[in-house]
Order: C-alpha cells, then structure tokens, then sequence
C-alpha cells in the first residue's frame, strides 16, 4: 500500500462493508474512491491469502490448511477456494466501472497510487485496444466492459467466473435503462445458475442513490435498487463523522436567483412534459398553431429554406430533383444529419442552401429541445454560424422570414434576461473572488454548452473583466454534425481550468460525475434541477468553503425545498435499512 491514508470516517466505511454486498452514500468530494480503492485493496489482499494457502496445501497435501486460513475472511472467496473447476485465486480480477470515459484514467490512478506496485490496473473504454495481458483490476466503462465480453468471449478475465468484485462508481445509473442495469441483472443471473454459488462482491456509490421524488417513490426506488444489487448493508457516514475527519459537508447555502425574467407565454407546463413524446408534442403544437410566437417564427424559417431547395431542385437533373423533409422523424439530430449530408453531396446553390438549412435545424432542434424556453441561446447560436446570410439570389418569402427573426433578436422581442443576469452574476463573482475565481455552469445540452462558451468569450464586457471560457462535453462526442468534441478536448479544458487560463466552464452532465476540479468555487445551474442526483452532482463540484452556489431556475413541481428534502429521507432510510425487510418488500 502507499503512503496514503484513509480518513477515520472511510476508513469506518470499508471496515463495515465486510464482506456484504453495500451501498455506500457519501458527499462529493469526501472519498469515495479511496473506499473504492480500499475495498478492492482488501479483496486482492485475501485473493493473495487463498492462492498462497492453496499453494501450502498442494506442497504439504493437507486439506485442512486453506480453509483455516481464510474461511473467517470471505464466505464468498472459500466457496470459489474450495471449487477446482474455478479459476486459480491468483487469476481472479476486480472489476471498477465508471459512467463516463472521462473517468476512466483519474479513478484508475487512484486506484494504482492507493493499492501500490506489485498489482496491475488496467484501463479500458471505447477507442482503446483490448487488454492482451493479465491484470488485478479493470477499470472500464461499462458499455465498453460489455463490448469486451463480446469480442473476448474466449479470454476468461472478462467472465463472470474470473470476478471477485466489482464496484459501481454512480450506482444509481443501475435504477435507469443504462449499461450498469444490465451488468448488474448479467451478474444476478450468472449467480443464480453457477452450481458452486459463487457471488461477485459489489459495492455501489453515489452522493445520491435515486432519481425519484416524494418520500414513497424515493422508498420504492432505493429498495429495487437494493434488490438488483444483492446489496445487504446501506452505508453513510454521518455529519459529525465527516467533521471529525476533517471534511467538511456543505451548508446547502444555495442562492436561487430572484428571476428577473419570465419563461415565455404558452410553453407546455413542466407537469405536463413528456420528454419520450417532445417531437410529437411539438408539431401537434406547431399544427394546432399554439406553439410561442418565437418557435412559429423559427419553424417558418426552415419550412422556407426547405421550399427554396425544392424550387432549386426543379433546376437539377431529375435523380436530385427530390426532397423530402426530415421533420418527421422522431429523433431531433437527425434533421441536421441529413441537411449535413446534402451539403456535401450537392455544389452551388444546393450546397448553399442545405448548410443554411443544417443551421436552421439545429436552431429548431433547441427551441424543441427546451420546451420552447429558450430564446436568447438559440439567437446566438444564429449569430456565432452567420445564419442569417442571405444570397442575392434567396427568393422574396425566405429573406422575408429570415428579416422577421432577425428584428425580434435586433428590437428586443425575445426572453435574453436570463442571459444579461448570468453575465452579470459572473461578472459579481469574479470581482468578489478576484484571480482565485473558477466557475463551472451546469446547462443541459451539448449544444448549450457550446453557444453559451462562445458568446460569453465574444461578449465585452465578459471580456473586460477577465472571464476566460471553455466547455467540455463528453469525449468523441458532437455538439452538431458539423463540430466534434476532440478526445482531448474535455481533459485539455479541465487543465486549463486548473492552472487559471481558463476561469469558467460550461459543462453538461460529463462533469457533474466524479471529475475532480477542486478548484471550482463558483458553481451555477443555468437550467432547473429535475432530482437529487443533480443537486449532488452539481453543486458538489464547488469543495471550498466559501464556494459561491446559484440555481438560475426551478421546476414548480420540483422546487429546490423538494429535493433538499429527499436527500434527507434517504439518509433516514440507509440508517434503518433492514435487508430481511427490503426482501419481503421487493418479493411481495
């Protein structure tokens, strides 16, 4: 083991997780890694203790040694121990599994730094060749882990049977249609009808275990999610433990901003929002005509560009003489895809107005995306990628609903309150903080993220008091078909962050999860929260203690007391936790 040493509450932590399968609630920022780290510590420590004991009795022939040695350690390790059929002690791994690539390298070098020399980890995610030698841990997302039982299935480190534990990093991605879900009902399975009845050891985290709301559901969910597990204990330090190990929780001191602004007239109600029905939802709203009067005046811009491409394909030969919207279509990127792919296959005016048209879709895609709430960002977006550029040739109808939206954004007509008062916030902070100012605002899309980084880094006064801007998005991903995210980009912009070249990010959900930038001490929800696990997430991102937290929006139904109170009775139901209990409840 290294030098590193666990604090008293973490250490409390792995000593009552035991050999149970446990889940483990603990605040961002307090060391749930290093929990991780020990507990798989511990695993290979009595790994090591089996395959050595075994190896005495193979040298003495004396059946009776390894069972002494190690049958008080792990029921689970003596079952496989006493089973030839089962791969050697010294050959079983542990399995870590993280959300997102991104975390892939920063756990896994915790990992290596706490376990010591002596121990292979070994890191896996898309993009990277598949491990060729052996190895004591894995670390790996978990869509990745899957695709390598897949394309490995003759290698036996990626079987179950190989296995000793696996811990879950976020474990509530387990209660959603995710990857983890189906790793953990592969290993209930895999337990159910192995004849020597072994068992994986599991160990799931999270700063917040559920994504439901109101005191039954949060019951309800936290006991499946028990259920699915195996799990037997339920783990989380108390406040008083924290402080006495020296971290200290945050005071939930959150500024919800006084709204100056208003959301525009006659968007769906949040209650009412279905976010698998947003596409039909909408264009029942644009034919019944009830859409807002901004959404209308984006719509009737790309049915424009869409009619002057069909009038512009009466001029080509008769194989590229059709068109066919993809409005239809209920997956909203697609749109943009496809204008995207007649760009490059048309020249001329074709060209030129498909890529007119690829920008108009993804405008639309962001009014569609928000509810119809967003206004100001889908302005700038306009602006950053010149779509109001008009051709001399345009016919009259098109320039004419191009000028409409162009005077709402230039005579004041759309919601930009939200987006004068987040400049001015920033601006407050970074007076307040000085050169120690680091911000991460939290927005919901990819795309919002991107807009937001480029107007705040294009906007004067931003830029007279030394905002600098970036965003990170999730590796190999795309904002639109048109701007990728590098795979260096996200770790490049985190660097950045933390040496101060950078002082404000603005990141998706990517961010919210585990990635480590203490340096943050101003953090800033531009969109509403929709559950504890983004409570948590993002405002766990800000550690020190005179971090600035401001929540720009609330749902009505969802209001900031709401989910404060739900992390609330989640720590009331982990402290009376019974397993018998949550079984007869998960059974009937």
């Amino acid at each position: 083991m290294s030098n590193l040493h666990l604090r008293p509450y973490q250490k409390a932590v792995v000593d009552a997780i035991g050999n149970q399968n446990a889940i483990v609630k603990m605040p961002t920022g307090s060391g749930k890694t290093f929990v991780a780290a020990e507990f798989i510590r511990r695993d290979l420590m009595i790994r090591n203790q089996i395959a050595k004991s075994r190896r005495q009795q193979q040298d003495t022939d004396s059946a009776t040694v390894a069972t002494a040695s190690t049958a008080s350690s792990s029921e689970n390790w003596s079952q496989v121990s006493s089973n030839s059929s089962q791969p050697t002690s010294e050959e079983m791994t542990a399995l870590f599994l993280v959300p997102t690539c991104n975390l892939v390298s920063q756990q896994a070098n915790t990992v290596r730094a706490w376990i010591g020399n002596g121990y292979e980890v070994t890191e896996y995610r898309g993009g990277m060749t598949s491990p060729t030698k052996r190895f004591d841990v894995l670390v790996s997302t978990p869509q990745s882990f899957l695709t390598l039982q897949q394309i490995e299935a003759d290698k036996k480190w990626f079987n179950w049977s190989n296995i000793f534990a696996c811990v879950f990093d976020e474990v509530h991605h387990v209660l959603k249609d995710h990857p983890y879900r189906i790793i953990a009902m592969l290993i209930k399975g895999w337990e159910s009808q192995n004849d020597n009845n072994s068992k994986v050891h599991i160990l799931g985290l999270s700063a917040s275990l559920t994504y439901a709301v109101g005191h039954r559901a949060v019951e309800v969910s936290l006991s499946n999610l028990c259920h699915d597990l195996g799990v037997t204990k339920m783990i989380s330090p108390t406040e008083e433990e924290l402080l006495a190990g020296g971290y200290v929780p945050q005071d939930d001191s959150i500024e919800t901003m006084q709204k100056p602004w208003d959301v525009p007239k006659g968007v769906i109600p949040e209650s009412d929002r279905k976010q698998h029905l947003i596409h039909e939802m909408f264009m029942t709203r644009v034919e019944n005509r009830t859409t807002t009067h901004f959404a209308s005046r984006i719509y009737a811009v790309v049915r424009e560009i869409e009619r002057e491409i069909k009038s512009q394909c009466g001029n080509v030969s008769k194989s590229e003489s059709s068109f066919k919207s993809p409005l239809g279509q209920i997956k909203l990127t697609s749109w943009e895809d496809f204008a995207h792919k007649m760009t490059k296959k048309h020249v001329g005016a074709l060209s030129v107005l498909y890529q007119l048209l690829e920008i108009w879709y993804v405008a639309l895609r962001m009014v569609c995306q928000s509810w119809e709430e967003e206004e100001q960002l889908v302005i700038q977006w306009l602006v950053i990628n010149d779509g109001f550029h008009k051709e001399g040739w345009f016919g009259p109808k098109l320039e004419a609903s191009l000028n409409l939206v162009h005077r709402l954004y230039s005579n004041g007509g759309i919601q930009s309150e939200k987006l004068v008062s987040l400049k001015q916030h920033l601006i407050d902070k970074r007076k307040r903080k000085g050169v120690s100012f680091r911000c991460i605002i939290f927005v919901k899309q990819r795309i919002s993220a991107y807009v937001l980084s480029q107007h705040l880094n294009n906007d004067g006064g931003c830029m007279r008091h030394g905002l600098r801007t970036g965003y990170v998005a999730a590796r190999n991903s795309r904002i639109t078909p048109s701007i990728k995210v590098t795979p260096g980009e996200a770790s490049n912009c985190v660097v950045g962050f933390r040496s101060g070249e950078i002082n404000v990010i603005v990141a998706t959900s990517v961010i919210e999860e585990g990635f480590d930038v203490p340096e943050a001490n101003v953090v800033i929800s531009y969109d509403e929260l929709k559950d504890t696990v983004e409570l948590c997430q993002r405002f766990g991102r800000a550690r020190q203690k005179t971090s600035c937290l401001t929540l720009m929006s609330e749902r009505k139904d969802r209001p900031l007391t709401d989910l404060k109170d739900v992390k609330q009775h989640q720590d009331t139901i982990i402290k009376d936790f019974d397993p018998v209990k949550n079984q007869q409840k998960t059974n009937g």
